[in-house]
C-alpha cells in the first residue's frame, strides 16, 4: 500500500490513531478521553509526516 518506507510507517500511525481515537470516544470516563486525545495526536502527527514526505516525482 505504501510507496516507501516513512509512507508505511504514517499509514501504521494513521491507522493505530483513527482506531484509538473511535475507541476513546466510545469508551466512558477519563480512560476514554485520555485514549481519544492520543488518538488525535497520532492523527496529527500521521498528517504531518505526510506533508513532510517529498513527491516521488
Amino acid at each position: 500500500m505504501a510507496a516507501n518506507s516513512q509512507q508505511g510507517t504514517y499509514l501504521a500511525t494513521t491507522l493505530t490513531g483513527f482506531t484509538a481515537l473511535t475507541g476513546g470516544l466510545v469508551a466512558k470516563g477519563a480512560i476514554g478521553i485520555l485514549v481519544a486525545l492520543v488518538g488525535l495526536l497520532l492523527l496529527v502527527v500521521s498528517a504531518a509526516g505526510f506533508y513532510k514526505i517529498k513527491d516521488l516525482g
